[in-house]
């Protein structure tokens, strides 16, 4: 497991990323915040920003899929 951050309008949130595959990760936010149904996701230790579209929820527990063509790594470059 790592600690990841959630991007999206101007806000973050952590998350811990429970399970990652090439194609999206499951991930657990730490509050009852709400998240959007597109957002950015940061892992770390990992150079690039992922782009992620929320497939499932559960409580506090997200599944997405990650939509490559908007992968950027996290200084705002792309790949």
């Amino acid at each position: 497991m790592k600690r990841g951050t959630i991007f999206f309008r101007d806000t973050s949130a952590d998350c811990l990323v429970l399970n990652i595959s090439i194609g999206g990760a499951g991930l657990a936010v730490e509050s009852d915040a709400a998240i959007p149904v597109a957002f950015d996701l940061e892992i770390e230790s990992e150079p690039i920003r992922r782009h992620c579209i929320l497939v499932w929820r559960l409580e506090r527990r997200l599944g997405v899929t990650f939509e490559f063509d908007r992968m950027q790594r996290p200084e705002g470059g792309p790949i």
